[in-house]
């Protein structure tokens, strides 16, 4: 004869696994709320600043002063000084060192201001051999070029 075994029923089993306990739950909770807390600014500044028609300008204009500076530097071996600086893509650079096959007409058109009326700022390597352009963004040149509304080429 065979003798009954006592295990618990399928139902009895899976009753006391449902679910999380309060600790998970409550553990669960506090990682969320710590990957929004970190998350969530960066998200509405990522936001804001695809939406912003000024930023927008900004990027673009970045964009055109860098293609100039490559042209410069294409023709002339090396981009314009900090002394020369971005007017160098417009007027014939005369001080040191003139470059040698300056485009007739310039490489940009105009010099543009950034959307908040400031210059683009622009510093090259020593060696000439890398460049940086860059808006000082909405909070414009009081704050420094190391706040993070300042827009900076993409290259």
């Amino acid at each position: 004869m065979r003798s009954k075994t006592t295990r618990p029923h399928y139902s009895q089993l899976h009753q006391r696994q449902r679910g999380l306990s309060k600790f998970q739950l409550i553990a669960a909770i506090a990682v969320l709320a710590v990957i929004a807390i970190v998350a969530a600014p960066r998200l509405i500044n990522a936001v804001n600043h695809a939406h912003s028609p000024q930023i927008v300008t900004a990027e673009q204009d970045l964009g055109d002063l860098e293609k100039g500076l490559q042209l410069y530097k294409q023709d002339n071996g090396r981009y314009p000084s900090n002394e020369q600086g971005l007017l160098a893509l417009i007027i014939k650079p005369v001080r040191a060192p003139v470059p040698k096959d300056w485009k007739t007409g310039g490489y940009l058109d105009r010099l543009p201001h950034d959307p908040w009326g400031n210059a683009y700022q622009y510093r090259v390597s020593e060696d000439g051999g890398s460049f940086e352009v860059f808006s000082f963004g909405a909070n414009g040149p009081d704050d420094g070029d190391d706040n993070p509304g300042v827009i900076r080429a993409k290259h």
